[in-house]
């Protein structure tokens, strides 16, 4: 477990496709697999698994995200108690204890 008092905001990274229509690869697709079909031969290209769903690139990707933060978090709680414990542990010792033994041993 990494320990420390200052945290750096880690970056954002997204998973950007870029798309383009290219009506010169759509022609010869198409005319391969209709020669393809004269053939008595399966087409290569099926239009059904290149068609876009909204959100298909999207979907499921924030729930990692989620978990990493529940932990960001839980380390952060803790380093909050750590530190409010050892802040009450300082104050007893100082205002409340009692020292006048050891005050008595080093005056000696």
């Amino acid at each position: 477990m990494g320990f420390s008092f200052f945290r750096l905001p880690s970056h954002n990274v997204f998973d950007y496709k870029p798309r383009f229509y290219d009506p010169e690869k759509e022609e010869r697709r198409e005319k391969l697999n209709e020669l393809r079909i004269s053939q008595g031969k399966e087409p290569l290209y099926d239009n059904a698994e290149e068609e876009y769903k909204p959100g298909s690139l999207i979907k499921g990707n924030f729930r990692p995200k989620m978990k990493r933060r529940s932990y960001r978090d839980r380390n952060r709680t803790l380093r909050l108690i750590l530190i409010t414990i050892f802040l009450l542990f300082m104050a007893y010792i100082i205002l409340i204890a009692d020292f006048s033994s050891l005050v008595k041993l080093f005056m000696k």
